[in-house]
């Protein structure tokens, strides 16, 4: 049910700003970085996935272990 409040507000917005769909998600994902950058210094280790038909919203954080220098 979410979802489908969440696809109604992406048109919505879309449609009231006169925004196309490109620019709609490149915010988005702008919006999000910058939150992430905040709470964690950086955003290099995170994946932003949004689907605007079905919608969903994904943050991964990569974690990847650290080599030893030689």
């Amino acid at each position: 049910m979410e979802n489908l409040a969440l696809i109604d507000s992406f048109s919505e917005f879309k449609d009231e700003k006169l925004i196309d769909r490109v620019t709609l998600m490149s915010i988005l994902e702008d919006v999000f970085r910058n939150t992430l950058k905040k709470k964690f210094g950086d955003d290099d280790n995170f994946d932003i996935i949004i689907n605007p038909d079905k919608g969903d919203l994904e943050i991964w954080r990569n974690l990847f272990e650290r080599c030893p220098k030689n």
